[in-house]
């Protein structure tokens, strides 16, 4: 557009150039003409005048400058590309996965890998087993926790005997043993202060959930 504007301008410029050495040459032959070179001046400075406002002013009085326009089109289309890579990068959540996600306590006597199995370590399992059914390939993490009691050592290992007990369990109940991993972190991971014999009771466990 303004390139457009430029040749337009120049236009102007070479043939008003020229009328006004035509009759400037004129003019020197007759005197009487020179009342006529200041009008033809002033419409040459006028025209100039007009093309440039076209060219340049035109576009911002009317509120919007061309080359905004081509960065408002650019912006837009980062806004959409944008948009788009939130939408494929949101993941949905099933109302299993909700569930599945969150991490079940699962329980034990003191010194021992029994598991005390509760309505909702129940109900965690249908779940599991209906997910399952849908997407065979997804993986139940299970984590071993102890309390306080005992070496750091001694209780890595009860840790990951407990995991290992709870997957034990699982496989009972049909899980596969490819849709099972282990894990223990002793007394590392606590939900509950180690100076009560309740509190420590709540130590004591796994935890079952989905891994991502």
């Amino acid at each position: 557009m303004k390139k457009k504007c430029f040749f337009v301008t120049f236009y102007y410029i070479i043939t008003l150039n020229s009328i006004i050495q035509k009759v400037f040459f004129k003019t020197q032959k007759n005197q009487s003409m020179n009342r006529f070179l200041l009008p033809l001046l002033i419409l040459l400075w006028s025209l100039l005048y007009t093309g440039w406002w076209n060219c340049n002013r035109k576009p911002l009085c009317l509120g919007e400058p061309i080359s905004a326009v081509a960065t408002s089109e650019v912006a837009i289309s980062s806004s959409v590309i944008d948009s788009v890579k939130i939408v494929d990068s949101v993941k949905v959540v099933t109302p299993e996965e909700q569930i599945l996600f969150a991490p079940l306590d699962v329980y034990f006597a003191l010194n021992q890998s029994g598991i005390k199995k509760t309505a909702e370590v129940e109900a965690f399992l249908s779940t599991a087993k209906k997910y399952f059914e849908k997407y065979p390939d997804k993986k139940l993490l299970i984590t071993g926790h102890t309390d306080s009691d005992g070496s750091d050592a001694l209780n890595q290992q009860l840790s990951e005997s407990r995991a290992k007990q709870t997957k034990s369990f699982l496989l009972k109940e049909g899980f596969k043993a490819s849709q099972l991993s282990t894990e223990g972190k002793g007394e590392k991971e606590p939900i509950a202060p180690n100076d009560t014999p309740d509190g420590k009771a709540k130590n004591r466990r796994s935890t079952i959930r989905l891994q991502e």
